[in-house]
């Protein structure tokens, strides 16, 4: 049952995330419920991974703990500093709080970190890829040709989603926003919603799939070492 729901609580999480990246296209009200809605079901993703927060300080770091340790504390500041900046510039839901001057600041960083945030959950759906396959039941016992001819056509897909990931990457200007270049969020209102959606899911998945690929590298790595090490 606790499986489930953790699943369920992801899914949900990948959902909304690029539908809070469309902010004005979705409405400033929508816009609002989701940011609390994705805050609520990061708590909850927190309380069901408890075990392993706790042992956070035990036992021994090799390289793909550390990576994940990493990856997850600085999605976890991420994500705890796109709600307070929101709640200060929110113009509905927490419009009775007055914070002054600082709601231009709050806008910047509230962009900011609202990117930061959306790549780092890419990649930390990546780094447990494997697992969430495992869980969702998608590993099956196949013969050797059609896993072979799978996984060609798998390759494929991913080449193809990983092109149009960095195109869409590049067009949306990811890259302003992560550096805090730009102060305001530009969008075409004229486009249509499912594009733009359809945009940052590639990219997304184009981070997914670089974090997929990189704690395969890293376990790899580990495995070397363990094997030089005996």
């Amino acid at each position: 049952m606790k499986k489930k729901i953790r699943i369920i609580v992801d899914v949900l999480m990948t959902i909304l995330m690029p539908l809070l990246m469309a902010y004005s296209l979705v409405g400033e009200v929508l816009h609002e419920w989701f940011g609390i809605t994705i805050f609520i079901l990061f708590i909850v993703h927190h309380i069901l991974n408890y075990q392993w927060i706790k042992n956070i300080f035990r036992g021994k770091y090799n390289a793909v703990r550390t990576a994940n340790l990493i990856v997850n504390s600085a999605l976890l500041i991420f994500m705890l500093l796109q709600p307070i900046t929101g709640i200060m510039m929110s113009k509905h839901l927490f419009a009775f709080l007055d914070f002054g001057n600082s709601i231009s600041f709050a806008r910047s960083a509230h962009m900011t970190v609202s990117y930061w945030g959306f790549v780092l959950m890419s990649i930390h759906l990546g780094f447990h890829m494997d697992q969430m396959l495992s869980m969702m039941g998608k590993k099956s016992s196949r013969n050797k040709d059609k896993t072979e001819t799978c996984r060609w056509s798998s390759y494929a897909v991913q080449i193809a989603l990983l092109l149009y990931g960095v195109h869409a990457f590049i067009k949306r200007g990811f890259t302003d926003y992560l550096l805090m270049k730009v102060m305001f969020a530009f969008y075409d209102f004229s486009e249509s919603v499912v594009w733009f959606l359809i945009d940052y899911v590639a990219v997304m998945i184009m981070f997914a799939v670089a974090g997929y690929y990189l704690m395969k590298l890293i376990r790899r790595m580990q495995k070397l070492k363990e094997q030089k090490s005996k």
